[in-house]
């Protein structure tokens, strides 16, 4: 990716993101149906406005999912939209998803 192109992922992002490793649980749906079984991967960092997370499986762009993230002592529930998929050097995947749906309680938890 060009210093160029980095610059306009982050001139999209409109919250800080944070390194974070947090066990996540996430259910792909298609048309509000599962499409797979529940899938657990771990975040590899975290914001108010959407999750990068490391999953086994690649997940196609557009891709809806309902989450429940593991932040410290508590369990943030949230649906989200896969945005961008890399694949990671160990093999896994990383998942870039935007929240589409967070209560206003668990969005103050993750600033």
């Amino acid at each position: 990716m060009s210093k160029h192109e980095l610059e306009k992922v982050r001139e999209k992002r409109t919250s800080r993101r944070i390194r974070s490793l947090n066990l996540t649980s996430y259910t792909p749906k298609k048309d509000d149906k599962q499409e797979y079984i529940v899938s657990i991967g771990r975040t590899l960092d975290v914001s108010e406005g959407g999750v990068k997370v490391e999953t086994h499986r690649k997940l196609a762009d557009g891709t809806e999912l309902e989450m429940d993230i593991a932040i410290e002592d508590k369990i943030i529930t949230a649906r989200g939209e896969v945005v961008h998929t890399e694949k990671l050097a160990n093999g896994l995947f990383g998942t870039g998803i935007r929240f589409t749906s967070i209560s206003e309680e668990d969005r103050n938890s993750l600033r």
